[in-house]
């Protein structure tokens, strides 16, 4: 390689670190680059993400003295699929490169609009567009992390694509597959906002995009007609109770916990949870084990979590007679925790409560309940109230003098995959929740999928273009106090 030839690379390196994912052609590069090398360029990729592989990959590069060395890349880039870019490099010419910008800032923006998409119903009519790695990963992402995952990395693999073809092709695409809406939307932004040149005119530039969704805040489905808004059934009492037929799905995911196990049931928000968690509770209270007073208490991380669902358990269960109370932060110093749980049937706590009561000699075992019920389980971790009700729970348990201890359900819309990075790292997580729950089942709906769907709430996406302060008052604001720090220290320090 020439100098001019490196000074041209240097000169259009953003484009490369744009469009090439280094790794895919490494094993191409066997000749020219050493395994140190190729293995920092992958490590680099999954620490710090695939430019920054591509910026180190390049400077080694740029080291480079044998010759032949620039006929070895390019011959290394069309073998792995990246002809655009080596026809870019051959050439040195980037233009084609450099009209896809606008389209790679469009996809962006509109990329919250595309989740529901499936991948796998586009990847066929768009398989030209990205290299053969890609396709494979993506299909890969879907299959172990979902819809949206596998979409949002179609997604990053298109916005790096060097092909120019591949914002028609997109389009082609979604309208194969029958996604009409996104397609109208892509369509539109393609042409939105920019002149006859097709460059970003001064009125586009001065808009910026905010999103927002609209999501249920709590389950009060499927529990009472009159439960009209979340906020009023967290502080109102119905004048009617009506408690509604439980739907198939909400049976199937209660049946484990129902037959006795201890089960973690997770289910999307919007569900109807709670209905569950009130199904198996009253199935309990009917059947509890002869010789034994059936005792619930039912745990939830956050007060206005708690008092709803205090108000749900008391009018769906202080009808048949059962005594129902609840004790959280602001209520404790009031009253008794020993009586209140002596007293009742049903105990809604914020789990704080429970721990506080265990330390202090209040209670000596959990053995006093029959049933515990974890709301937002997933956040049995670390030095969590859940965690540290749960170590005692497991201490009992290996103490063969123990007295029997409560069955466990846990609640959660997602278990989560804390900081694993593969599907076993994601598997040992799970499998470490469970173990921390003393799980013996974990309940999801699979065969009335279709019911769950009918009923489900899914959150409303809506963006909206809004204009740009023309000025800043808050910048103006911090500038003002940086200038006055700046004077105070210069007459405090020499600088």
């Amino acid at each position: 390689m020439t100098s001019e030839e490196k000074r041209n690379l240097r000169c259009y390196r953003g484009y490369i670190e744009r469009s090439l994912n280094p790794v895919h052609i490494l094993s191409n590069m066997t000749d020219w680059l050493s395994d140190e090398v190729k293995e920092r360029v992958r490590r680099e990729e999954v620490e710090k993400g695939v430019t920054a592989a591509a910026a180190l990959f390049l400077d080694a590069v740029l080291l480079l003295e044998a010759e032949g060395w620039l006929r070895g890349f390019l011959d290394a880039l069309f073998a792995a699929g990246y002809t655009g870019l080596a026809e870019a490099i051959e050439n040195w010419d980037f233009s084609k490169l450099e009209k896809l910008e606008l389209h790679r800032q469009l996809l962006k923006r509109i990329e919250a609009t595309m989740l529901e998409i499936d991948p796998v119903a586009i990847v066929p009519y768009i398989n030209t567009c990205l290299i053969e790695r890609e396709c494979d990963e993506i299909l890969q992402v879907f299959e172990c992390r979902g819809k949206a995952a596998g979409i949002t990395k179609l997604i990053e693999c298109l916005c790096r694509s060097d092909k120019e073809n591949w914002p028609k092709s997109l389009q082609l695409a979604l309208d194969n597959a029958g996604y009409y809406n996104a397609s109208e939307l892509w369509n539109i932004r393609e042409d939105n906002g920019k002149n006859a040149d097709g460059e970003m005119t001064d009125d586009f530039e001065n808009y910026f995009e905010t999103m927002v969704t609209f999501s249920e805040e709590a389950e009060c489905d499927n529990l009472s007609k009159n439960l009209s808004s979340v906020s009023e059934s967290v502080y109102e009492y119905s004048s009617v109770y009506e408690p509604k037929k439980a739907r198939s799905y909400q049976i199937e995911l209660a049946q484990p916990a129902i037959d006795g196990k201890n089960t973690l049931i997770c289910a999307p928000t919007g569900s109807g949870k709670t209905f569950v968690a009130l199904l198996i509770c009253e199935h309990h209270l009917q059947n509890v084990q002869s010789g034994r007073k059936a005792k619930v208490v039912f745990l939830a991380t956050k007060v206005p979590v708690y008092e709803q669902q205090k108000n749900v358990f008391r009018q769906h269960f202080e009808r048949t007679g059962y005594s129902v109370q609840g004790i959280c932060g602001e209520t404790v110093a009031n009253i008794s925790v020993e009586n209140v749980i002596q007293d009742s049937d049903i105990i809604v706590l914020t789990p704080q409560i429970l721990v506080n009561s265990m330390k202090k000699g209040i209670l000596s075992s959990l053995s006093i309940f029959t049933l515990m019920i974890f709301d937002e389980c997933h956040n049995t971790t670390g030095n969590h109230p859940y965690n540290v009700l749960m170590t005692r729970y497991l201490d009992q348990k290996f103490d063969s003098s123990a007295n029997q201890l409560p069955q466990i359900v846990g609640l959660t819309a997602s278990v989560g995959v804390g900081n694993a990075k593969s599907t076993d790292e994601t598997v040992e997580h799970i499998c470490t929740l469970c173990s921390k729950l003393d799980i013996q089942a974990v309940s999801t709906v699979r065969e009335n999928k279709q019911d769950l769907q009918r009923f489900g709430n899914k959150p409303e996406t809506h963006i909206r273009w809004v204009k740009m302060r023309t000025h800043n008052h808050f910048a103006d604001i911090i500038s003002g106090l940086m200038s006055e720090t700046e004077v105070l220290m210069r007459k405090i320090y020499s600088v």
